[in-house]
């Protein structure tokens, strides 16, 4: 069947038209070598771009279309998740979609019209941005693009299409098509930042890893809703209003709602996409009182995708274009602005000089390592949220069942793991020594957030290298410095696992940990630096520090998920009982607590 055409505005906005300008191969006036040419204009291309261009790195970027969003007013990406927010404020844009969008930190889970229990993602209120804000992506496109366009360093080129690419040693050749003639562009570096269609992919015919198609089907329904409705994300499993299919519901910008339907399991798929069908079952779902109006209607099945390798010479993939997956988590997005955080600072110290070009070795294992955590993340909520075996539905249910009333069993419910930064715990950049309290802050995690001073912690990574001593005056060093006491900071030191003989620690460009160490060590700092700016492939950061009190991580939980329905699956119906009885009696015995089992039985009930 076709696919809806989305309209192109609507009551209060249109999507806005740049205008094509011919670029200087066409007028004789190009230079011979650019340093980067962007190809895609979407959510990673366009954060590489300013990036790169914060950087004075002279930048390209081509996009064949000459608006923002891939399908007029649909909704597409909404879920901006804190770490996002933090890499698009350092170029003042974060603000402006906090301003527009809807933040939230609070969702629901509901077991067809029951709720099941309630969730806050950022209980903490002494961090600068909220765990989610809920924007429609046409306009968080919007917004990068006019920043980019206050940038000298950044030239955007719209109606411009790769058609051609050669690449040798040293450099890459762009042939591109454009409403004024071809032309030939060089650059000594590409970022395929083009989705999920790449053009780049095809035409240096990069080799996937994986690769496949949902069977699954859902129909994503934008509404506008006169709702008083709270800005909390719902989700429902074995919804009613889709006899049994999952329900999502939350809400946007302009009173704008976004509605996803899982509808693989109902009699016809293809007619559950049109607006009146989807009319129908908003009706059961809003009730009879709530007046609304459809702004988008589509079906949708997810992809899964994923290339052997990120970087291909001098051609470098980010976002759609390396890796796709379900949206469940919203980890697509977020993930692609991700990708070019890791990317850009370490092609503009290669481009500079600071680095040797093996550094950006070290974006394909961080971000394939990412891609890969995204992707396990992202099938193994699709298997929660839709069960397809007799064991999945028969554990899943257990969950639910254990979920309801109890708070321990709320975490192993998955109904997508919503995206936080990666943590790339075997980065070969990484340093540590010593031992620490937790793993919060540890080597290659996200700089957790805190109250400092007067603002918050988030604001000194200025996208260089920050040194930071816990606890004591460290010397300074040729880059940014700072120095913090224990008193009127105790969050910010329980958060860094900070010991009582205080700790340094240091940041990379993007906001990642590099390094720490117990104690004030200003030559740990500097050697963790120089190693990253002197970094060979093939060279390993020290191990891991030692780390006291870790629980199970959700993936360790999703994990057990399926070893328990694989159990089921893989035993005759006849004997199910007696092997789940069995496996009750050894994590019994292998638990050795009496009070604990007893404890565990009494819950079970």
């Amino acid at each position: 069947m076709s696919t809806p055409q989305p309209p192109q505005g609507m009551v209060g906005f249109t999507l806005p038209v740049y205008e094509f300008h011919a670029p200087p191969e066409l007028r004789g006036l190009a230079p011979r070598e650019y340093p980067v040419v962007i190809v895609g204009a979407g959510l990673a291309g366009l954060t590489a771009a300013l990036e790169l261009g914060s950087r004075g790195i002279n930048t390209v970027v081509l996009d064949d279309d000459n608006t923002v969003g891939a399908a007029g007013l649909s909704s597409r990406g909404i879920c901006y998740a804190k770490r996002t927010l933090e890499i698009f404020d350092r170029f003042g844009v974060a603000d402006r979609i906090r301003a527009k969008g809807v933040t939230w930190n609070e969702g629901e889970v509901y077991r067809g019209e029951q709720l099941l229990y309630r969730f806050n993602l950022q209980p903490e209120a002494d961090q600068k941005f909220p765990a989610f804000v809920n924007l429609q992506q046409f306009y968080v496109e919007q917004y990068l693009v006019e920043r980019l366009q206050t940038m000298p360093a950044v030239d955007l080129r719209w109606l411009s299409k790769v058609v051609g690419i050669t690449q040798n040693d040293d450099s890459v050749t762009l042939h591109v098509e454009t409403p004024a003639g071809n032309y030939a562009t060089t650059a000594r570096y590409v970022i395929a930042a083009d989705g999920g269609h790449s053009a780049v992919r095809t035409l240096i015919q990069a080799e996937d890893e994986e690769r496949s198609l949902s069977d699954d089907r859902w129909c994503i329904a934008d509404v506008k809703m006169d709702t008083t409705e709270e800005a909390v994300r719902k989700a429902y499993l074995d919804g009613v209003p889709t006899e049994g299919g999952a329900i999502w519901y939350h809400q946007m910008a302009d009173g704008v709602w976004r509605t996803d339907w899982q509808i693989g399991h109902l009699a016809d798929p293809d007619a559950e996409v049109t607006p009146a069908r989807a009319a129908l079952r908003l009706r059961k779902l809003v009730g009879p009182a709530v007046n609304f109006e459809l702004v988008w209607v589509g079906p949708w099945r997810f992809k899964k995708r994923l290339l052997k390798r990120f970087v291909h010479g001098h051609v470098l993939f980010v976002g759609d274009a390396a890796h796709e997956h379900s949206p469940f988590g919203a980890r697509g997005g977020n993930s692609g602005v991700q990708d070019a955080n890791n990317l850009a600072w370490k092609l503009a110290w290669v481009l500079t000089g600071k680095a040797h070009a093996d550094l950006l070795e070290t974006y394909h294992e961080e971000r394939y390592f990412a891609a890969r955590d995204n992707l396990e993340n992202a099938t193994r909520s699709a298997t929660f949220i839709g069960p397809q075996t007799d064991g999945e539905r028969l554990i899943r249910n257990a969950i639910l069942d254990l979920a309801q009333q109890h708070d321990f069993a709320r975490p192993l419910v998955n109904v997508g793991r919503l995206s936080v930064a990666t943590v790339y715990r075997n980065s070969p950049l990484n340093r540590e020594r010593g031992v620490f309290a937790q793993s919060l802050a540890g080597s290659g995690a996200a700089a957790p957030d805190s109250r400092y001073r007067e603002g918050f912690f988030v604001d000194q990574l200025k996208g260089d290298f920050l040194v930071a001593y816990f606890g004591g005056e460290g010397s300074p060093l040729d880059v940014h410095t700072i120095s913090l006491q224990r008193e009127g900071h105790e969050t910010f030191f329980d958060r860094y696992g900070v010991p009582a003989e205080g700790a340094t620690y240091v940041f990379r460009p993007d906001g990642h940990v590099l390094a720490r160490c117990t104690g004030i060590d200003a030559a740990f700092a500097r050697d963790a630096i120089t190693a990253v700016l002197n970094y060979r492939s093939g060279q390993r950061g020290d191990a891991a520090a030692e780390i006291t009190g870790e629980k199970l991580t959700e993936q360790e939980i999703d994990r057990l998920y399926d070893a328990l329905a694989r159990l089921v699956d893989d035993t005759p119906s006849a004997e199910r009982e007696r092997i789940l009885a069995r496996l009750v009696v050894t994590l019994a015995t292998r638990l050795g607590n009496y009070a604990q089992v007893l404890e565990a039985i009494q819950l079970s009930k």
